[in-house]
């Protein structure tokens, strides 16, 4: 069997109504891919949609073991050159893979690609009226308008946000997995994007690419995803200072020697 041109790793944690628009969209808008669905424990309503899924690849954990946790373990189960992390709240609303498949192949450099959407922070978010973003009609005709007036553009960003990102599976292999330490989510995707840029590769927005995000669904509410982004804060600074320090004392010893030296030679001119 032929390899597939990317896989689609899912983390999957409830919300059966989203997940199924998103799987949906994604087999209506892209053209040989690999599913891979990790289930994080989800219950019966979703169990049963994920089982009725041929073809694809499935990880079932018996716990709820976090979105950084459930990406490792849909990289490692997956085959595919290039891998694209979406959240299960994601609808896709035209062909996404190709345009972010062609600028992998003609800018090696780039490591990962992201979207534009609805509802992020920062470059990747366009601001919608209201009356659009609430009619998916009326969000393919924009889909459609925007990949017409941007075809095969993209601009470099200092971060992606992991809502829908695709990397190469060459990054994984040098840089290593998401970090598992934050848990149900949030910062696991600066901090990969700071990894990715620290090993040389740049990372891009792909301008003719929209998909709509639906936001946090895989939270309990606005409060628990507020607390895991305010603890998850923490451990990216901490994390990154600790980094900087560790470089600092490894290289004070050796100015304190050269200042020695600097100082004995001085005393004998």
């Amino acid at each position: 069997m032929a390899r597939k041109k990317i896989s689609v790793i899912i983390p999957v944690y409830n919300s059966p109504a989203l997940l199924k628009k998103c799987v949906e969209s994604l087999k209506k808008e892209t053209e040989n891919f690999e599913l891979v669905l990790v289930n994080n424990n989800s219950g019966q309503e979703t169990v049963r949609y994920l089982n009725s899924l041929r073809g694809a690849v499935r990880v079932n954990n018996k716990s709820n073991l976090g979105f950084a946790r459930a990406v490792n373990q849909g990289i490692l189960a997956s085959s595919s050159d290039i891998l694209a992390v979406v959240n299960s709240d994601v609808v896709f609303l035209g062909d996404w893979a190709g345009p972010i498949l062609r600028i992998f192949r003609e800018n090696p450099k780039i490591g990962a690609v992201g979207p534009l959407t609805n509802r992020t922070y920062g470059v990747q978010r366009i601001v919608l009226d209201k009356k659009v973003e609430g009619d998916f009609r009326e969000l393919k005709k924009f889909s459609a308008v925007l990949k017409m007036r941007f075809a095969g553009e993209f601009f470099k960003a200092h971060r992606l946000v992991g809502f829908c990102f695709a990397v190469r599976k060459e990054l994984t292999l040098k840089i290593g997995l998401l970090d598992e330490r934050f848990g149900t989510g949030c910062y696991e995707d600066f901090d990969y994007s700071l990894r990715t840029r620290q090993a040389g590769y740049s990372l891009a927005v792909a301008k003719d690419v929209f998909v709509w995000h639906n936001h946090h669904s895989s939270f309990d509410d606005y409060d628990h995803f507020y607390a895991c982004a305010v603890k998850n804060r923490e451990i990216f600074v901490d994390k990154w200072c600790r980094k900087s320090l560790e470089f600092l004392d490894e290289l004070d010893p050796c100015l304190e020697t050269g200042q020695k030296e600097v100082l004995k030679n001085g005393k004998n001119l």
